[in-house]
């Protein structure tokens, strides 16, 4: 055999040995990537598992039915909570959504032009040199200012949840203390409307009280030593009596529910109407779920703008060649055309909303002890995850059976959520 044949023969040796060493290293890889997939999947099939077992024996209709109990735990559901996450969410989406998609539009369909400036021009009366200078300068700096604010949008998508509820804790629920402090048994702020004050007073009928209109100005307590005006717990209005220790009392049942001890204290009592508006919002459910808001807001401008990338730019080009305006365009044609992914990254993105518990332990603390949803748009509310927090911190092995429940059912929801995404957006494309 010559040289350059036995040469020829090596080489072709050490390439059939190269590609079977890059064949197992290839193959190696696949096996630790198949490898860490598993190990992911077997950790959250055993997670599921555990919290299935635990909380399956506290799957009936009590837990959505019931509120929580401190004396009856095996009755305790988780009502009010789901309630209260509807609430809480519906605020968020009414508020988040517009406005990211919005931004979103904004930032991707109404970028900075030389074209845009170019109109101007027939409004400003300046030599050409002079004009160009000016234009350029306009156009880098509006450039500037919109990937400045493109890349805030991206990093507050990293923030952590918590540094939002901090945020709303200043911003919503006192405001900076710009309409003045939250008192206990003082007007919180500025009441706007929707809001009556009482006092409330023990009248001799056991148990039952009476309510005496408060006047704007009129301070927190009151004694009672002449008879006035006032009205029922029903708002009847009725003529408080008052009866003087050491006289006889009155006999009849109604005389002693408009009868009131001479110097009794009334304390204030308030009552709200649905429509109940104040500045600052307090630790209510509207500032909650603006402080949700919030936490998506990034998610769903950055989706909204993925779905308006994958929007063909032939589309544009033939809907601007055709003589539309931008706004047409992006009306008629790139709007209808991201509605799919654009449906996607909101769903989901209401998906984490329903999952926090973060922000709304910092807006709406910890308590649970309520047995209905919000009753005004003041009121205050327990979350599903909130609720999961506090059963899963007590020591009861019924509250950790209740947790593991509640876990199950928001597991549901999020996974219907989920799916509902998946759905629309193949409804969507196929249309």
């Amino acid at each position: 055999m010559t040289l350059p044949a036995a040469l020829r023969r090596d080489d072709r040796v050490a390439q059939a040995a190269k590609a079977k060493h890059r064949k197992r290293l290839s193959y190696a890889f696949y096996l630790l990537c198949v490898l860490i997939a598993m190990l992911s999947v077997v950790v959250l099939v055993v997670l599921l598992l555990s919290i299935s077992v635990q909380g399956s024996s506290r799957l009936s209709t009590d837990l959505l039915t019931q509120s929580h109990s401190e004396l009856r735990p095996a009755e305790a559901g988780m009502w009010p909570a789901i309630i209260g996450t509807l609430f809480i969410c519906g605020v968020c989406a009414l508020t988040a959504l517009p406005l990211g998609i919005g931004t979103a539009v904004f930032l991707e369909e109404f970028k900075p032009r030389r074209s845009e400036l170019r109109l101007l021009r027939k409004w400003i009366r300046l030599p050409s040199q002079t004009w160009n200078g000016i234009a350029n300068g306009l156009f880098r700096a509006l450039r500037w200012f919109h990937g400045f604010i493109q890349l805030n949008i991206s990093n507050l998508a990293g923030v952590p949840s918590i540094v939002y509820g901090l945020l709303g804790l200043s911003l919503f629920v006192y405001m900076f203390n710009v309409f003045g402090q939250i008192k206990v048994n003082e007007a919180d702020g500025w009441e706007l409307f929707g809001v009556q004050h009482y006092y409330q007073v023990l009248s001799l009928e056991r148990g039952q009280v009476v309510l005496i209109p408060m006047e704007e100005g009129d301070p927190p307590t009151k004694k009672i030593t002449q008879p006035l005006a006032g009205v029922t717990t029903a708002g009847q209005p009725i003529e408080i009596q008052v009866w003087q220790p050491g006289t006889p009392k009155p006999t009849g049942a109604v005389e002693r529910r408009q009868t009131v001890r001479k110097g009794a204290t009334g304390g204030r009592y308030s009552r709200h109407a649905w429509y109940y508006f104040r500045l600052p919002f307090g630790r209510s459910f509207l500032a909650a779920g603006l402080t949700l808001s919030l936490v998506i807001l990034p998610l769903v401008i950055i989706s909204t703008q993925e779905a308006l990338r994958a929007v063909p730019p032939s589309m544009r080009e033939a809907s601007l060649g055709l003589g539309a305006t931008t706004w047409q365009t992006t009306r008629e044609v790139c709007l209808p055309a991201a509605v799919p992914g654009i449906m996607t990254g909101s769903i989901l993105s209401m998906g984490r909303a329903i999952g926090e518990a973060a922000p709304l332990l910092v807006i709406l603390g910890a308590a649970i002890a309520k047995n209905s949803g919000p009753k005004h748009l003041m009121d205050d509310a327990v979350t599903m995850p909130v609720l999961i927090y506090n059963w899963a911190g007590r020591q009861q092995e019924v509250y950790q059976e209740l947790a593991a429940a509640a876990i199950i059912v928001l597991l549901v929801v999020l996974l219907i959520m989920n799916s509902l995404a998946i759905y629309l957006r193949q409804r969507l494309r196929q249309k």
